[in-house]
């Protein structure tokens, strides 16, 4: 597995975005499961995370094709 250090910038910052984005979307899980939210709330939030990591996979299954990798 390669080091962090030795990757490139770029990578290092996708990788960092990525973070961020799983952090929002574990954060919108707690939300749903919580049993004060509302159940129009729950909902809401539910198909914004669904968009927001389906559109993610994709973007990332576009990175790993554009670096070789296998999908």
């Amino acid at each position: 597995m390669t080091s962090l250090i030795h990757m490139p910038k770029e990578t290092q910052d996708d990788l960092r975005d990525v973070q961020g984005v799983l952090v929002l979307l574990s954060m919108a899980l707690a939300v749903i499961a919580s049993p004060a939210t509302p159940v129009i709330v729950a909902r809401v939030t539910a198909v914004m995370a669904q968009h927001t990591a389906m559109a993610w996979a994709e973007m990332l299954g576009g990175m790993i094709a554009e670096q070789g990798g296998d999908l």
